[in-house]
């Protein structure tokens, strides 16, 4: 075995032919959001056919990851991205949130010459030209968004000095992403990936879980609000309590569920004095897979409150468990509720408009619900798991860079040698 400067976690299993050397690139799997649930899902689909290597700046713990997710991930290699950004990630968690991006997407460029293929499940990194890209949401490393008000999570501003600084480590340019294979997360990520960079990405749903799902009768449930997703500040949690608020007010008596892990302790404590004074709000945080389903399938209704949200699969996992969900208008959520008039929401006062409208009409409840059936067929994990196997297949049949396997009995080393010689290390 090869002793590695970085330290390397091994979970075994025996395959019978190993198609490619894959590096996955992802920063910090045990945040447990979206971004998280689509990185274990592409280890889960590459598993079997591909000896893969985790990049990460993180220890994961894959066994409480694969409960949380519903996954089944065991034959991984996991290697830290060197020692600079998972000390900052150790010290600082997510602030200085895109240096340790840059930071990881230049390790993983600088040792792509031991891989076949590079996929990166944390947005567009400065990584080899026929690497792969899921894009929740771009960093935007080149400043060319028009709409930079509707950003949300950290990301470039021209005007900073440490940014300009990440800029140079990440070393991305617009024609290195034009070279990658892009995947969007929805249409509407799609459109904003184009007009950073002037190329539009193939649109790839992410997985869905609908397993364990019930189709329970509205007249079973309780008339109650569930909102999933990591408690920080994008997503408005302190908006959603206002909104209950207003529902309440109209001579509603409903409650609201708050459910996900804690990535922002001061937003959290900002949120839990709100819940403290109103006994008809649950600050649940961080759930048993079980007890999730269990509070979507009692209840009626879903509330999500990030606007601009990139896909929004607490709000698929919502529809799926059979709750009727409430999203903000802007972003790609609009999608998973058909466009639905009755529940996109423009602000406080509009959503508590259409929830009671909701409420008062049992006929439009039964025609807005969906299913599990229904979000497995359009989002579901099986679908995604297909078209990342058949998109990495893709990648590493590519004729450049290789030998053919027919002289090699290899599916990489020619690539490897290739980029060993080529490559460039800032």
């Amino acid at each position: 075995m090869n002793i590695q400067a970085e330290p390397v976690f091994y979970y075994y299993s025996y395959l019978p032919l190993v198609m490619g050397e894959v590096a996955v690139v992802h920063m910090d799997l045990m945040s447990k959001g979206g971004g998280e649930a689509v990185c274990m899902n592409v280890l889960e689909a590459l598993q079997d056919d591909h000896d893969v290597t985790l990049i990460t700046l993180t220890d994961p713990d894959i066994g409480a990851l694969n409960e949380y997710f519903n996954t089944d991930v065991d034959d991984l290699t996991v290697r830290r991205a060197g020692w600079i950004a998972p000390t900052i990630n150790e010290a600082f968690g997510i602030r200085y949130y895109v240096l340790q991006n840059a930071l990881l997407g230049r390790y993983a460029r600088r040792h792509a010459d031991e891989y076949d293929l590079l996929f990166s499940t944390i947005n567009e990194l400065g990584l080899e030209s026929d690497s792969i890209q899921y894009i929740h949401f771009p960093f935007d490393w080149t400043v060319s968004l028009d709409n930079r008000e509707h950003i949300f999570h950290p990301t470039v501003e021209e005007e900073s000095f440490y940014e300009r600084v990440c800029t140079r480590i990440a070393g991305v340019t617009r024609s290195d992403i034009r070279t990658n294979t892009l995947l969007a997360n929805s249409e509407w990520t799609a459109d904003v990936v184009e007009d950073a960079y002037g190329t539009r990405p193939r649109v790839l749903y992410p997985p869905i879980d609908t397993d364990e799902f019930s189709n329970r009768p509205l007249d079973e449930r309780e008339d109650g609000l569930v909102t999933v997703g990591r408690i920080e500040r994008s997503k408005r949690i302190d908006e959603m309590i206002r909104i209950v608020d207003g529902v309440r007010e109209r001579g509603y008596d409903t409650h609201l569920h708050v459910i996900g892990p804690t990535v922002d302790e001061e937003y959290y404590a900002e949120v839990e004095a709100l819940a403290d004074e109103r006994e008809y709000v649950y600050l649940e945080g961080e759930l048993p897979r079980s007890e999730l389903i269990e509070r979507i399938c009692t209840h009626k209704y879903g509330i999500h409150g990030k606007e601009y949200e990139h896909f929004g699969m607490a709000v698929a996992e919502l529809a799926a468990g059979g709750a009727i969900p409430f999203v903000p208008s802007t972003g790609g959520q609009h999608a998973i509720v058909r466009d639905r008039d009755e529940q996109l929401y423009e602000s406080r006062s509009d959503a508590i408009e259409k929830i009671v409208r909701v409420i008062d009409d049992p006929a439009l409840q039964r025609n807005l619900r969906m299913n599990a059936a229904e979000i497995e067929r359009r989002f579901g994990r099986e679908r995604f798991k297909a078209e990342v196997t058949e998109i990495v297949e893709d990648a590493l049949s590519r004729p450049s860079e290789r030998l053919s396997m027919e002289s090699t009995g290899s599916t990489g080393a020619t690539r490897r040698a290739a980029r060993a010689t080529t490559r460039t290390d800032d």
